[in-house]
């Protein structure tokens, strides 16, 4: 589950492990958005995205790939959540539960978690690391030699103030900067 919040509302966001697609027994939601067209028999994954602005409240099922996990899968800016479903980010206004944006990024490999920085975002995925720029256009994408995870109990991915540490599979350190640029 993750929880985000700032003076216009607060959210909590967690897989609903029991929806399927046009079921009649699924859980009640105000909204339910379908960005990316799947289907019944598709391989999907929905989150329960619960807003809480205050004055209302209401609930939103977003559809979306099957790999994604539900910690650090999502940006609060003001009144926009950006949520990242693998390989898919939307961006809903949370006001009217619109959706003000969906894209399909190109990359290899699942995408665990979206962090908001300087220039844009940055994209922690199994095999590589992607930086977008605020238009989700990519800036770079950074591989190792394995994926980024790590069996020696290390933290396989951290964001610093001037850097990202990584560790791979084979417990190979690297750190990069924000241009994608290897330091170590």
């Amino acid at each position: 589950m993750m929880i985000l919040q700032n003076e216009i509302c607060h959210i909590e966001i967690k897989v609903d492990e029991t929806y399927t697609i046009g079921s009649a027994d699924n859980h009640h939601y105000d909204v339910t958005l379908n960005p990316g067209h799947y289907g019944h028999n598709d391989f999907s994954k929905t989150l329960s995205i619960h807003i809480n602005l205050g004055s209302r409240e209401f609930q939103i099922a977003l559809i979306g790939p099957f790999c994604f996990y539900d910690s650090d899968c999502a940006v609060l800016e003001n009144d926009i959540l950006t949520i990242l479903q693998d390989n898919m980010i939307t961006q809903i206004r949370i006001t009217n539960a619109s959706i003000i944006r969906n894209i399909m990024l190109d990359c290899f490999g699942c995408n665990f978690a979206i962090y908001k920085v300087k220039k844009g975002y940055i994209i922690y995925g199994e095999i590589e690391i992607t930086m977008l720029d605020f238009n989700f256009e990519k800036q770079w994408s950074f591989s190792g030699k394995d994926i980024f995870a790590s069996i020696s109990g290390k933290e396989p991915f951290k964001i610093l103030e001037n850097s990202i540490c990584l560790y791979d599979f084979e417990d190979n350190y690297y750190e990069i900067d924000f241009d994608g640029k290897q330091l170590i």
